[in-house]
């Protein structure tokens, strides 16, 4: 690297650990939430380097897993990066049409194994980074796809067994933009325009600099005290009475967040346009949302009737979490994973500190944690400044979305719970290379995902491909209250999924087929994107024959 790109990287990003990474790289940027304005935080486009776009479509990509000096307020020890010339882009997010050939490849610079997995795409086992084969630490791994997806917001974050959680909330993820002609007639009607009018917001909740889970961590999911939003906390934007389009990703170890934009402290109206797999055939009317780790939705913030001077947040607003009580065993020695993002070191045996920590968190009415899931917080906040006339309309119709016929498909059931100090689905835990569930491809399946009544909300993620949910049964109130319609489905329940929380008691039916041509049978998995147990073994095989 050159000293002028050396002092570059330097001034964006803090010390870095390597050098020499190249790719086409965009100077333009989304939001990074967070930068030193007299002592305050804004949100300015493309702020220390991190979260710039690289055009896939441009040419091949390397791409660095790396350890980062946190400055400026973010809090992550590792990051992916992008470096071209004096241009360093962290946590890049990659940009691409349909049709892209994308040719990416992952330098591991970290003292542990990883691997990238292309969460939303679809792809073979080869190109979907599932954790089956690694990159040991200074090695490399080349992935060469073609994007098959429609347009929509996917990410992309580590997928090593057993290590995942300590890597991703390390600050090892980025965004995956695909854009199309539907994505281009809703920019130009409503005059929208990447990092300024459209932002693409990250949440993830934080608790300490070095990733440490104790027992209640590893069977709840690890909780942080405070809330970032693309890194920072108390995070604004001065803003005009316009409306703006907000592209959010729920990136948290474990936190599930009730979404709402409220004035005043009360709910204001707003339309959901997308989530996981792009827009919705429609917009959608909606007061607020559940957004589980790893979903994304699609928001539009109308503030053309807010007066200049008044201010709207994005909250998330007070809900039941639902957690299963603790068992008597829990160990409540930490794993950790530190700067290396990926080093876990063995928890302490068993001690009579377990079954008294697991009696005090469980203890009635006692606040165990700074920010208890559920509770109510701000997390970014929208200052009406000035006043823009916003001549736009919103589409009536935004996409055609692809059936999936279901008539005469078999049903599945796959049955959510605790059993033997573990979380499992029918009630195995994940082993390599077993594929429990197999099916032909191009032949669709109804999946009963069934929730037992004391279990806890799992965030269940298909990998290869994105499901339809077709009905919600015996919900709880607080989920039934926000059904659109008669099959108890959300707001962003509607068009196409890959992940879809499921509550205690409740059933979720989804629609799941899988439509590849790739050669030969293909290995995909099923699992809780809560990390934690993800990374315990809730987890299953997919072959698709």
């Amino acid at each position: 690297m050159s000293a002028t790109a050396r002092r570059a990287f330097l001034k964006a990003a803090g010390a870095l650990t390597l050098a020499g990474v190249s790719g086409p790289v965009r100077t333009d940027a989304p939001p990074s939430l967070c930068g030193p304005a007299s002592g305050t935080r804004l949100l300015p486009p493309g702020a220390g380097g991190w979260f710039g776009t690289v055009d896939l479509a441009a040419g091949p990509v390397e791409l660095a897993a790396q350890t980062v000096a946190p400055t400026g307020g973010m809090p992550w020890t590792n990051a992916y990066a992008v470096v071209q010339g004096d241009a360093v882009r962290l946590a890049p997010t990659f940009v691409a049409e349909p049709g892209t050939r994308a040719r990416i490849t992952l330098r591991n610079r970290l003292d542990a194994p990883t691997i990238a997995h292309w969460h939303g795409l679809a792809n073979d086992v080869a190109n979907d980074g599932a954790g089956f084969v690694v990159a040991a630490p200074g090695a490399t791994y080349a992935y060469d796809f073609a994007v098959r997806n429609r347009a929509g917001l996917h990410w992309y974050h580590p997928h090593p067994h057993g290590t995942a959680a300590g890597q991703l909330y390390s600050g090892l993820f980025g965004l995956i933009r695909i854009d199309d002609d539907d994505e281009r007639r809703l920019r130009r009607a409503l005059g929208l325009e990447w990092g300024v009018t459209e932002l693409p917001l990250v949440l993830q909740d934080r608790r300490d600099a070095i990733y440490a889970a104790d027992g209640v961590d590893r069977h709840r999911g690890l909780l942080g005290h405070e809330a970032t939003v693309n890194g920072c906390t108390g995070a604004w934007l001065d803003a005009a009475t316009r409306r703006y389009r907000l592209r959010i990703l729920n990136a948290s170890s474990a936190r599930t967040y009730r979404l709402a934009l409220t004035r005043d402290g009360r709910p204001m109206p707003f339309h959901v346009l997308g989530n996981d797999g792009g827009l919705l055939a429609v917009p959608t009317p909606c007061e607020s949302c559940f957004v589980s780790p790893a979903e994304r939705v699609d928001l539009l913030l109308d503030l053309r009737d807010v007066p200049v001077g008044a201010s709207v947040a994005l909250e998330t607003l007070d809900f039941d979490p639902m957690h299963a009580r603790l068992p008597e065993s829990v160990d409540t020695a930490p794993v950790t994973h530190g700067r290396e993002a990926g080093s876990r070191e063995p928890a302490a045996r068993p001690s009579a500190a377990g079954p008294a920590a697991a009696a005090a968190v469980n203890s009635p009415g006692r606040t165990w944690h700074a920010w208890p899931e559920g509770g109510r917080k701000v997390l970014a906040t929208f200052r009406v400044r000035s006043r823009e006339a916003d001549r736009g309309r919103l589409p009536e119709a935004l996409s055609a979305l692809p059936p999936i016929d279901v008539a005469g498909a078999p049903e599945r059931a796959l049955r959510l719970g605790f059993n033997k100090g573990r979380w499992r689905i029918n009630d195995r835990v994940y082993a390599m290379h077993e594929t429990p569930i197999e099916l032909p491809r191009r032949t669709s399946e109804v999946w009963l995902l069934r929730n037992y009544h004391t279990s806890m909300p799992h965030a269940m993620h298909v990998h290869g491909t994105h499901f339809r949910v077709l009905e919600r049964e015996t919900s709880p109130e607080q989920v039934n209250a926000l059904a659109i319609d008669e099959r108890g489905r959300l707001a962003t329940d509607l068009g196409l999924k890959d992940t879809v929380l499921v509550w205690p008691g409740e059933s979720v039916r989804i629609a799941v087929r899988f439509d590849i041509d790739y050669d030969g049978a293909q290995t995909y998995l099923l699992h809780c994107h809560n990390m934690e147990h993800e990374d315990g073994g809730m987890m299953l095989g997919v072959r698709v024959t």
